[in-house]
C-alpha cells in the first residue's frame, strides 16, 4: 500500500512539474520594463481644434523608448478619452522623435490620423516646438531617466502661464495717477 502511494505521489509531483513547465512557457520570460510617469496639462488651441485635458504618460526606462499612454478630456467641447502606446526616438540635438504604434479609440484608427510620428524639440527656454508649432510649457521635458518635470504645463505660446500680482480696482474711487478729477 505505501509502495502504490508513493508511486502516486511520484507520478502527481511529475505531472505537477511537467504543468508548470508548460504554464512557464507561456508566460513572458522577461518583466515588463520598469517606467517614468509623466502628466502633461494641456490647454491647446489650433488648426481647427481645441484641446483641454490631460495626458498621463509611462516612459520605459530600460532604452527601449516604449510609451504608453491615455488621453481625458475635451476635444472640441466633446468628453474624449483615448489610450494607444508609441515609441521616443531621442537625438543628439535634444530633440525627440515620437511615432504612435497603438491608438484605441471607437471608430477610429491609427490609418486615419493625420500623422503618426512627430519632431518636438524641447529646451527653448518655457517653449517646445510639436510638428513645427510653438507651444508655451512649463517644466523640463528630457529623456527617460535624464530629469523630466513629472508634470508639465502645455499651452498656446501667446497664452503661457502668467502670474498674476495685483488685481484691478473695479470698486472705490480710483487711484490719482491717470484718473481725471472733476
Amino acid at each position: 500500500m505505501k509502495r502504490i502511494s508513493a508511486v502516486h505521489v511520484g507520478l502527481f509531483l511529475i505531472l505537477c512539474l511537467l504543468f508548470s513547465s508548460a504554464m512557464a512557457e507561456d508566460r513572458p520570460t522577461t518583466a515588463p520594463p520598469s517606467t517614468e510617469p509623466l502628466t502633461v496639462l494641456a490647454d491647446v488651441e489650433g488648426l481647427g481644434h481645441r484641446i483641454t485635458g490631460a495626458y498621463v504618460i509611462r516612459r520605459a526606462t530600460d532604452g527601449s523608448g516604449r510609451v504608453f499612454w491615455r488621453f481625458r478630456g475635451m476635444l472640441d467641447g466633446e468628453f474624449e478619452e483615448v489610450d494607444g502606446e508609441a515609441f521616443e526616438r531621442w537625438s543628439l540635438d535634444g530633440s525627440v522623435t515620437v511615432e504612435l504604434t497603438q491608438f484605441n479609440y471607437p471608430d477610429f484608427t491609427l490609418d486615419q490620423l493625420p500623422a503618426r510620428r512627430i519632431t518636438l524639440m524641447p529646451g527653448w527656454d518655457g517653449l517646445i516646438v510639436i510638428a513645427g508649432v510653438p507651444l508655451a510649457v512649463k517644466g523640463e521635458f528630457k529623456a527617460p531617466t535624464a530629469g523630466s518635470s513629472p508634470v508639465l504645463v502645455v499651452t498656446n505660446a501667446g497664452r503661457g502661464a502668467r502670474v498674476i500680482t495685483e488685481l484691478p480696482n473695479t470698486a472705490g474711487s480710483p487711484d490719482r495717477e491717470g484718473a481725471q478729477q472733476p
